[in-house]
């Protein structure tokens, strides 16, 4: 008997986010309950239209007899028009069309789906994804268990990915679930504030299949370095195999209250840390719950520089307690502790989170249009100043930071570092390492300026409709 044919689609996002452009991985549910549904014996592929960097085709989505969709809040919009075609589609050609959808947007907000969809998972699905797919689950709405045990999910089959190549960026999960509780983050609401870990061994046994080669491996856990034990015997391993691709990985700014914890990173292959310094603004990390202060911020920034670890840090805009001066105050924070790479947000209230039901109650809430939910849009009216100064600020910051100005100076500084060190075995092949974040700077400012074209009509609504909250 002929096995079902099961495509797994990731849709696209916004098509100028300046992070999306260096940085496309895949996530990692649609990876995994595809590996898991070949394991099973359906006839699998994942079609991720990110990394494809085209959209989904009609001959693609007539093939499929069961359409899964794995969705954000910023990409439920598109999923839903995906949904819409494959069933108009499926129907021309006179045969059934199934169409199932999870994610995090569906596990927060199932009733905003119920009509676009014939099944909604909600929260894991690797527990019953072939119960789903076989037909054994008929259930509209669909609750997953929640897997207790994470070394028993299998080696994620990346050839399921169509396009893939593996050169760029892999990524890498250890750990599900988060013991803090900021209040705009919506990873302990889908996977808990209960801490479930793959063992040292575990993971180790998956790193090593990419060992060798170009490329980054992150490390896509919210938080890679929760237990030190754990987290040093994983660095153990890779340097007693010799793991020699470069890594980064999502870490808190305490990671840096061990200085000899962070250089066994560097020696184990670390280039890049991913922080969510989110605010120096102590009263807004006090706001988001962030249990760190400014002071933490700028200490980390020292300890990672001192062990030659680049810093990408992430902040969040428009908290209540901001006002407009904190745009001046954080590009000068940036420029003041050498940051190599910022990732500026809005701060968005994501379906789920404590955030989203405190704005939704004070009838803060500009609309529900999910694919403005990307971090870069003003969705809400913030408290001591308008959504479009907010959004105006947001912009002012990416360009202060993503400028040709501080792309030339990178540049000369790493020409600098090069020559007067006696060639470095040629340039480090060009010294490419140290030239990036200048590289990054160019592309930024000219995507930056994309962004601004073709966001141009919500701008001018924002510019129309804003009041203070």
């Amino acid at each position: 008997m002929k096995s079902a044919k099961v495509i797994f689609v990731e849709p696209t996002g916004a098509s100028s986010n300046i992070f999306a452009r260096f940085m496309s991985i895949p996530l990692l549910g649609p990876v995994y309950l595809s590996t898991i549904a070949k394991q099973a014996g359906f006839d699998v592929s994942i079609i991720n239209e990110n990394i494809l960097r085209r959209k989904i085709t009609t001959s693609e989505l007539v093939s499929a007899d069961i359409l899964c969709l794995s969705c954000i809040t910023a990409t439920i919009d598109r999923g839903k028009k995906i949904a819409y075609t494959y069933r108009a589609l499926r129907a021309a050609k006179g045969k059934k069309s199934r169409v199932i959808v999870g994610g995090i947007h569906a596990s927060m907000m199932p009733q905003d789906l119920s009509e676009s969809f014939d099944q909604i998972i909600i929260g894991e699905a690797e527990n019953i994804i072939v119960d789903v797919l076989s037909g054994r689950i008929t259930d509209h709405i669909v609750r997953g268990t929640k897997l207790e045990v994470l070394d028993t999910l299998p080696l994620p089959d990346y050839s399921l990915l169509q396009g893939w190549k593996g050169k760029g960026v892999v990524p890498v999960m250890t750990s599900r679930g988060c013991p803090y509780d900021c209040n705009f983050c919506s990873v302990t609401k889908m996977f808990g504030k209960g801490y479930r870990a793959q063992s040292p061994e575990r993971v180790l046994r998956e790193t090593a299949r990419f060992k060798d080669g170009r490329g980054f491996v992150f490390f896509v856990d919210d938080n890679f370095a929760v237990n030190f034990d754990r987290t040093n015997e994983i660095l153990d391993g890779m340097l007693s195999t010799g793991f020699k691709r470069h890594w980064s990985a999502q870490v808190r700014t305490d990671v840096t209250h061990k200085p000899e914890f962070v250089a066994k990173m560097k020696k184990a292959g670390c280039k890049v840390v991913y922080v969510g310094f989110e605010s120096i603004n102590t009263e807004s990390l006090l706001d988001m719950h962030k249990k760190q202060t400014v002071d933490d911020i700028r200490r980390s920034m020292e300890v990672f520089h001192k062990n030659n670890i680049m810093v990408h840090g992430m902040f969040i805009l428009g908290n209540d307690p901001d006002t407009k001066d904190l745009f001046k105050t954080t590009a000068r924070f940036c420029k003041e502790t050498n940051i190599d790479y910022v990732q500026y947000a809005v701060l968005t209230p994501l379906p789920g989170t404590d955030l989203y039901t405190r704005l939704k109650n004070e009838g803060r809430l500009l609309h529900k249009q999910w694919s403005y939910y990307d971090g870069l849009h003003v969705v809400f009216s913030p408290k001591n100043m308008t959504a479009h100064e907010l959004q105006k600020g947001m912009i002012e910051c990416f360009s202060d930071f993503y400028s040709y100005a501080n792309a030339i100076n990178n540049a000369l500084n790493a020409s600098y570092d090069v020559t007067t060190s006696a060639i470095k075995a040629f340039y480090k092949k060009v010294n490419f390492p140290s030239l990036y974040p200048a590289f990054i700077k160019f592309a930024g400012k000219g995507i930056l300026k994309q962004w601004i074209r073709e966001n141009a009509p919500y701008l001018s609504y924002l510019s129309k409709s804003s009041v203070r909250a």
